[in-house]
């Protein structure tokens, strides 16, 4: 038998005459430019999202008003109504509702806040009398950590009261977003649908009653959510403003709309706007007024917790605390004030695209579609005895 030739490498010549064999590479100029295409285009929503931010939190807001408004479009499309005939009237309806509101409140608590501007100085004056302010000073040093607050134009009142005008001369900004916001919204009621059946026609069908089920769940919940935070906001808004004049608190109109705006905040905006009416009264009213300001907020706190959030929000996603709370603090960071009003609404949008995702995970390795896997996979597995049970092979 002749003896088995050693094997050569694919890059060694075989003799003087046979020419290297070169392997072939796998990076093609098509993967370079696939790699250089996505680092531009992520480079490029990096630097949009950056310089865009405005944008896009006008645009955020006015899709969650037009999912919530749509809710009332299709309830009155039930009633007979044509969608252009139902849009407009609920277009109308809000703005109706924001003009009466602005007749009948605005007056009154333009005046009142010019008055309790007016009357810092001598509230400060106050609260610097009370035995409470006097006892803390004398253990924590306030009166040296705060220093002359309103004594003078100098002070640290006037620094903190001119910020607030200067926000005022930003009014025309303000109006301009709600024009652009007000016509997204009608935009995208009339056209979004459109817009929405294009995009799911396009999905394979074997995937489009998943896409449906995403959306028609982000659609009732967002949509609920907001409507039901309005609802809040406004019960909140009421009983707050009766509470403080039955209780004879001056500046109660501005401190019940404040008390009702906090609502919109999840777990921080009451507690927040709770403390700053003690602190009104306290400085207005005496020790009797705080206590009876701070029996009100923690009793509304409860019911409002307990009683009205369950029943308004039993048809909107469930969100952990410390998920929603991480939110707030993130989209806060990012757009202010109004992130936080928008943080739970896109907290729960990626909460259900995530357990959409982990569904899809489950439904492709065939796993239990509920409940705990190791639980569910362990009651299918047949019963093994224990081992000192098992028959011992001889």
């Amino acid at each position: 038998m002749e003896p088995e030739r050693p094997i050569r490498s694919p890059v060694e010549p075989v003799n003087d005459r046979e020419p290297v064999v070169v392997p072939r590479s796998q990076v093609t100029v098509k993967t370079v430019l696939t790699i250089c295409a996505t680092v531009v285009g992520v480079l490029a929503a990096i630097y949009l999202f950056i310089h865009g931010i405005v944008t896009l939190t006008l645009t955020v807001t006015a899709i969650l008003l037009a999912v919530a408004f749509n809710h009332g479009v299709d309830r009155l499309e039930k009633w007979g109504l044509k969608r252009p005939m139902a849009i407009a009237a609920v277009m109308l309806l809000v703005l109706g509702a924001l003009v009466g509101v602005g007749f009948l409140i605005v007056p009154a608590t333009v005046a009142q806040v010019r008055d309790l501007v007016e009357r810092l100085p001598e509230l400060n004056e106050r609260m610097h009398q009370t035995r409470l302010f006097q006892w803390l000073d004398a253990r924590l040093g306030l009166e040296q950590r705060m220093g002359a607050l309103g004594k003078d134009d100098s002070g640290l009142l006037q620094q903190a009261v001119d910020p607030a005008l200067r926000v005022l001369g930003g009014l025309l900004a303000g109006v301009g977003a709600f024009v652009t916001v007000l016509f997204l919204v009608v935009f995208m009621l009339v056209y979004g649908g459109r817009v929405v059946r294009g995009v799911l026609a396009e999905s394979l069908p074997a995937h489009r009653q998943r896409y449906e089920r995403v959306l028609d769940k982000v659609y009732q919940a967002v949509g609920g959510y907001l409507s039901g935070l309005a609802l809040i906001g406004v019960v909140n808004a009421v009983c707050a403003t009766v509470f403080l004049a039955i209780l004879g608190v001056p500046y109660f109109l501005p401190l019940g709309i404040l008390s009702g705006l906090g609502s919109l905040i999840p777990l921080l905006g009451a507690t927040a706007a709770g403390l700053l009416i003690a602190v009104v009264a306290y400085a207005s009213g005496g020790l009797w007024a705080f206590l009876g300001v701070g029996f009100y907020v923690t009793l509304y706190q409860q019911f409002e917790n307990h009683v009205l959030a369950p029943v308004i929000y039993k048809r909107t996603v469930e969100l952990n605390p410390l998920v929603t709370l991480l939110g707030i603090i993130l989209f806060a960071e990012l757009a202010g004030v109004l992130g936080t009003f928008l943080a739970v609404p896109i907290v729960g949008t990626c909460q259900i695209v995530i357990r959409e995702l982990l569904l899809l995970r489950r439904e492709r390795l065939g796993l239990p579609l509920k409940g705990d896997v190791a639980e569910q996979l362990q009651k299918r597995a047949p019963w093994r005895p224990p081992f000192w049970r098992r028959p011992r092979h001889v």
